[in-house]
């Protein structure tokens, strides 16, 4: 079955998203990019830096930009240094936009405090070094409602969860008889989905390490990927076939015996990374451009990766309770692959521009790190709160040791509002009440009786369109009199 069949048989206002890239004057230019074969993000982003992996002869770095440091970078800017092997994955602490983890080849996960306005020189002492795990640490995961509590995937095939604030692990699972290649929370964080090289979908459980749910996933030998599907209890995968197609496919976390949906897409070889935006219940396919092995250069004793043309496409689809689930909406395409993307948290979107989305590409044949906004194309300029419901805010509701002793709790919202266009989303906290609409109508004729021009709840405007089909009812009837003399004065000149 085609991933773009039934193109125009189902509307949705997300059909016409499309994606526009930013100029180059306002891309990050001129970084050395990792060329490392593991498939993680290798790039995070926040409101207030963005972080990539950087190449390095010996030892691991990556580098921590302002958002507003765009343009060429220069070579020697500084650097976080602090690991002894290549980094492999970045995250931003949701709920500290200055606190950064960084996962390693060494075996360890270290976290840092970015100073606002970002580094003045290399970085080398961490705040804390999360010690423990016996290989390579791939893949690092924030919880998304409990604050200091971090998750990570290791090639010891142990996921372990750590509280960031003593060192401490919570817990550690050690079900996986293979490499982890992917990992994810649920909304509450009381389960994390992986997808492991023995091509196996586990759904653990994030404090005991109990397999929960367990079955087999794609079929081809290429690494798949896994997120969660917001508040559902939905999986969302992408993957291999045993012919190496390129597909997706889409679970019940409680029924996992056979999938949803199961649809190939093409025959590509790079990695796709899927995004899940639970705003729009949109999933983007992101292509990653593929590893094809490794050269020795003359006169060295290193081998260099040789990064193979991948995917240079953004796929998105719309994921819904009817049959058959995913819906093929449109695509993104680009002539540049793609080494990582990251994406902006939801609450920092431009929302009255309609952008639901805002992917970073990494480019590594460019060095150039490219920002990517996808919006819903709007005619109204006013704020459009039908594609933008209430998001995770950047508080915690929970703490490391509630979390731990079994308190589940979802993500403290925040609801969107043209009042805050300018600054971002305005919060609206639960104990107080919501400020109620102002709805303008258009200009009336001083001809017009007591015609109203603002409201302050919804009685008054009902009362004033009332009014207003009062007034249009009593214009209409006395132009209906004034024509009906004419007539009759015509009638009468004619003698009829």
């Amino acid at each position: 079955m085609s991933a773009t069949k039934g193109l125009f048989v189902r509307s949705s206002k997300f059909r016409h998203v499309f994606g526009t890239p930013a100029k180059k004057d306002k891309c990050y230019d001129n970084l050395k990019i990792s060329k490392g074969p593991h498939e993680s993000d290798m790039s995070a982003v926040n409101s207030k830096f963005i972080a990539v992996v950087t190449e390095v002869r010996g030892g691991g770095s990556f580098i921590v930009l302002p958002l507003e440091k765009v343009g060429r970078i220069d070579i020697n800017y500084p650097k976080v240094t602090g690991h002894r092997d290549p980094v492999l994955d970045v995250a931003w602490n949701p709920f500290n936009e200055n606190e950064v983890a960084s996962a390693s080849e060494d075996c360890t996960i270290k976290l840092w405090d970015i100073p606002d306005g970002g580094l003045t020189e290399d970085m080398k002492d961490p705040s804390l070094t999360l010690e423990g795990h016996q290989k390579k640490v791939g893949h690092i995961r924030w919880h998304p409602s409990a604050t200091n509590v971090l998750a990570s995937a290791s090639a010891d095939n142990t996921i372990r969860v750590w509280n960031t604030e003593t060192g401490g692990v919570l817990s550690a699972t050690g079900a996986f008889p293979d490499m982890i290649q992917s990992i994810c929370w649920n909304y509450n964080g009381s389960r994390i989905a992986t997808t492991c090289k023995d091509k196996k979908i586990r759904v653990v459980d994030a404090r005991t390490g109990d397999v929960l749910q367990e079955n087999k996933g794609h079929d081809g030998n290429k690494p798949s990927r896994v997120v969660f599907c917001g508040k559902t209890d939905k999986l969302f995968t992408s993957g291999f076939s045993r012919m190496s197609e390129r597909q997706f496919a889409l679970w019940d976390v409680n029924h996992m015996d056979k999938p949803l949906a199961m649809e190939v897409i093409d025959n590509a070889s790079g990695v796709l990374f899927p995004f899940w935006d639970d705003g729009t219940n949109m999933v983007y396919l992101v292509g990653k451009v593929g590893l094809a092995g490794l050269c020795k250069r003359p006169g060295h004793i290193m081998y260099d990766c040789v990064l193979i043309q991948g995917d240079t496409n953004i796929r998105y689809f719309e994921v819904t309770d009817e049959s058959p689930y995913v819906f093929f909406l449109s695509m993104y395409q680009s002539s540049v692959p793609a080494r990582s993307v990251c994406s902006m948290p939801k609450r920092h979107m431009d929302f009255m521009k309609c952008e639901v989305m805002r992917f970073f590409k990494v480019q590594h044949t460019k060095g150039l790190v490219e920002p990517l906004s996808m919006t819903v194309p709007r005619k109204s300029e006013m704020f459009q709160g039908d594609i933008f419901p209430a998001c995770p805010s950047e508080e915690p509701a929970l703490t490391a040791e509630e979390w731990i002793s079994g308190t589940n709790k979802d993500p403290i919202l925040m609801e969107f509002s043209s009042e805050g266009a300018g600054s971002g989303p305005v919060k609206i906290k639960a104990a107080a009440a919501k400020k109620k609409p102002t709805v303008r109508t258009a200009a009336v004729s001083s001809a017009a009786p007591s015609a109203p021009g603002e409201f302050s709840t919804l009685e008054e405007y009902c009362q004033g369109c009332t009014e207003l089909e009062n007034v249009n009812f009593e214009l209409y009837r006395k132009a209906y009199k004034l024509l009906e003399e004419e007539n009759k004065m015509l009638r009468a000149k004619l003698g009829m």
